[in-house]
């Protein structure tokens, strides 16, 4: 009860804000042009998580800023620039050696025929859940499946080129992350992270790099299919490993806490590949207009001390009408058996049984005024791993992988259980 009133609040002040503007051009000259946009998330979830009685409550409210985001694009004597910074604090890391409030900031230049390079911190070009606009999502937050294949951003050079509706984009970064210091440390290398997206694009997206899930009104049918894949070995620098210590955006191969190989003494320069197709149609539907998607996702990692390997895959389907969007989503993802976390020299495994951790997500949108809207959704996990800590209570895979280290024997236990939750997010910007 207390939760649905807190929700309940939450909208309440949504819907007392004011309507946001448009996105602001702050300059236009003739080779010059300078366009602000902002926006905000504010999010509440409200979720029931069996096994955690014996310290704290089952039934949990949180309320957070998701994200505060402020982004500058444009054109620069005939290149295009993005901008794009984290003020909210959300990915505050201290005690490392990065600072994590740069996301993006790239130019893209003409060279010739429909062919540019793109130089810069950008989003790795691999699937379309990742590459969506955080703006353009209909649900509070992207789908299981991203934990085992997102890259997310990285910084390095791209080549990409449009010939009618076919486009393509390979690019060589860096595999280290975003935000990444200046250090002159040995190393031994290996190949930096190689990305490829090839595919067929039919008025769906603007571009490779600007993905949309959303469009209310899309006129005729459209359609998009991409193939993409991913090579790294690693660089042995320093005390460590590129990969190793990777400070953010981990997907779960990349993990310490659920690759057990990875980060294993002395190294072993691992490689790591994956390769995924994503689809996507939108059509008039009557007086409605129609949204589907999917996505499938495979994944390798190995070194002398073993291997490891990911499957997973996302459908969904939308329906929009005016201010109206409702959708439904699907995810899966297979975690490989022999997934485990180091402690004092040991490995505690984590999966037993070939069950794959899913959700099922319906969502309702609406768009309140320009700039302003809500989106209310129910994502219910199904087998997801609960790490339960004795004498401080459980906590869910998908949204806190690493505290699987709390499971070990003497501190506490693994188990699976659906989590059913409901999810409110206010969205505000221009």
């Amino acid at each position: 009860m207390k939760a649905t009133l807190s929700l309940l609040a939450l909208l309440t002040l949504a819907i007392a804000v004011p309507a946001a503007a448009s996105a602001e051009t702050l300059f236009q000259g003739e080779n010059v042009t300078v366009n602000m946009h902002a926006y905000l998330q504010a999010l509440g979830v409200a979720q029931d998580v069996p096994n955690s009685a014996q310290a704290k409550n089952t039934d949990r409210f949180y309320l957070f800023l998701k994200e505060a985001r402020l982004r500058w694009d444009g054109t620069l004597y005939g290149a295009s620039y993005d901008i794009m910074l984290a003020p909210g604090g959300e990915d505050l890391t201290p005690n490392t050696n990065s600072a994590l409030g740069l996301l993006d900031f790239s130019f893209e230049i003409p060279l010739v025929a429909d062919t540019k390079v793109k130089v810069g911190q950008f989003l790795v070009p691999y699937g379309r859940e990742r590459l969506t606009d955080d703006p353009t999502m209909n649900f509070g937050d992207r789908s299981v499946e991203n934990l085992g294949f997102s890259w997310n951003r990285d910084y390095g050079v791209a080549l990409s080129r449009y010939s009618g509706n076919l486009a393509g984009t390979v690019a060589v970064m860096t595999g280290g992350g975003r935000d990444v210091p200046q250090r002159y440390l040995p190393e031994k290398l290996g190949i930096p992270l190689a990305v490829a997206r090839v595919g067929y694009n039919d008025g769906i997206d603007k571009d490779i790099y600007h993905v949309s899930a959303r469009d209310t009104n899309p006129g005729r049918a459209k359609s998009a299919f991409f193939v993409n894949a991913l090579y790294s070995k690693d660089t042995q620098i320093g005390h460590s490993t590129v990969l190793n210590v990777r400070a953010t955006d981990k997907n779960l191969l990349l993990d310490a806490n659920y690759n057990p190989f990875i980060s294993r003494q002395p190294f072993s320069l691992g490689t790591i590949w994956q390769a995924g197709a994503d689809a996507v149609v939108r059509a008039p539907l009557g007086s409605w207009a129609f949204n589907g998607e999917a996505q499938a996702d495979y994944s390798h990692f190995n070194n002398k001390y073993g291997r490891l390997e990911l499957k997973g895959g996302r459908v969904q389907v939308g329906i929009a009408k005016q201010k109206v969007e409702l959708n439904l989503r699907y995810a899966a993802l297979y975690l490989d058996k022999r997934m485990g976390f180091t402690s004092n020299g040991v490995v505690f495994p984590i999966v037993t049984g070939n069950t794959p951790v899913q959700e099922i997500t319906p969502s309702l949108t609406y768009h309140y005024k320009p700039g302003i809207l809500v989106v209310l959704d129910a994502p219910y996990l199904i087998n997801m791993l609960v790490f339960k800590e004795n004498g401080v209570g459980s906590y869910v895979m998908s949204e806190q992988p690493d505290q699987v280290t709390v499971t070990k024997p003497g501190s506490g236990s693994l188990v699976r259980h659906n989590v059913p939750e409901a999810r409110l997010m206010i969205q505000m910007g221009f």
